[in-house]
């Protein structure tokens, strides 16, 4: 089946931009890259799709949510560049690729993660971020990798303390993950924490008290439910597309502008139906 789709994508993009090109600008719009790990194998792929983003949409700035603005450029909206996780690969194609194509990115990280030894850390990382699948994680950054970042421009983000799912956590653990991550990195790094992404982003691993804790602490939450953001999405329904370096050219064009969203209909209704009644 995956063949088949990369197969068909070449004519699916193509398609897709000659609807967009009959639709109207929306305002405010903004694309929500999502990255997590980038090995060296795939970062040849990551280069060519920020050259292609940088010539055909352009990049968002990070403040550029946080001021409500946003806007269609000319083949389509700007698109924010966020890694989720805080993989050591996030601090290495910072410095090789993002700095190259002039990428201010946001980076969701898990301290609670981070703060463990070596060995403690890659059980734990293995359990809770790829739920058992792989039994030799890659390793997370350091803090002194964590604050370069930031020294270069970059935003540093709350994922949580331990990358647990937020969806029906007792409240103590629940105020725990997503409160305790944000003071942290406040305390190591001395600047607000703004930014808010839940772990897995899918929209079974949030629930309404979740959103309630999140909604009382940060400004922005950034889900991984496909689809584009513009002037009436709330900042704390933030939409992302994930991208699979993996996959051909034309598929990962397809995925960032939209291609995909429509199997995601539902999960963009239930999200703002949550963050909606977060009050």
């Amino acid at each position: 089946m995956s063949r088949l789709r990369h197969l068909l994508a070449p004519a699916l993009l193509a398609g897709l931009r000659g609807l967009e090109r009959l639709r109207p600008p929306r305002a405010g719009a903004v694309r929500i890259l999502l990255l997590h790990d980038v090995p060296p194998a795939h970062e040849d792929a990551l280069d060519h799709l920020l050259a292609r983003i940088g010539q055909r949409h352009g990049f968002a700035e990070p403040s550029l949510l946080l001021s409500a603005e946003g806007g269609e450029r000319a083949h389509g909206a700007p698109v924010l560049v966020t890694f989720d996780d805080g993989f050591r690969s996030n601090h290495r194609v910072a410095e090789r690729l993002l700095a190259r194509h002039g990428v201010t990115a946001v980076f969701f990280i898990c301290p609670g993660l981070m703060d463990l030894g070596a060995a403690d850390q890659s059980a734990a990382v293995a359990r809770l971020v790829f739920r058992g699948a792989v039994s030799a994680p890659p390793p997370l950054m350091s803090w002194g990798e964590v604050e370069a970042l930031a020294a270069a421009g970059h935003t540093i983000a709350a994922h949580t303390l331990t990358h647990r799912a937020l969806a029906g956590l007792p409240p103590a653990d629940l105020a725990a993950e997503v409160l305790q991550s944000g003071e942290r990195i406040e305390q190591r790094l001395g600047r607000p924490v703004d930014w808010f992404a839940y772990p897995f982003g899918d929209i079974d691993s949030i629930d309404l008290a979740a959103m309630g804790v999140i909604a009382g602490r940060y400004r922005l939450c950034r889900s991984g439910v496909r689809g584009l953001n513009d002037a009436g999405t709330d900042p704390l329904g933030l939409l992302a597309e994930p991208v699979d370096l993996s996959a051909p050219p034309a598929y990962q064009d397809l995925a960032l502008e939209g291609g995909l969203d429509v199997r995601h209909a539902a999960a963009r209704t239930r999200l703002a139906a949550l963050v909606a009644a977060r009050m």
